[in-house]
């Protein structure tokens, strides 16, 4: 198996604790860093969000996938600035004034 097919089987399962090691072993071979982040991981993601959306997975998985994937982005991170890779864009997440998940935390004060 590949260096890339390891960390995206790692990513999928969740094993935020080694796939630091993944990321940083795919580094030392020479791997660009862009493709560890769009085939190793963006791709690991994917699936996992495919297999959310036929009812394979649960909101569980997604969580514990995203969490292996912040835990190799904290090595690839420094990698992808020194290589000059852009972002290719922004993210705004909010909530709707009144909906259940805005009015959620006003119960937990």
């Amino acid at each position: 198996m590949s260096i890339l097919a390891t960390i995206s089987a790692d990513v999928m399962a969740g094993k935020a604790k080694t796939i630091g090691e993944k990321v940083q072993q795919a580094l030392d071979e020479g791997l660009p860093p862009e493709q560890i982040l769009n085939t190793g991981l963006i791709e690991a993601m994917r699936e996992v969000g495919r297999r959310f959306e036929v009812g394979e997975a649960f909101v569980p998985e997604m969580l514990i996938a995203a969490r292996a994937m912040t835990a190799a982005l904290v090595v690839l991170r420094p990698h992808l600035v020194n290589s000059g890779v852009e972002p290719i864009g922004r993210l705004a997440i909010g909530t709707v004034k009144g909906d259940l998940h805005a009015s959620a935390s006003r119960w937990s004060r």
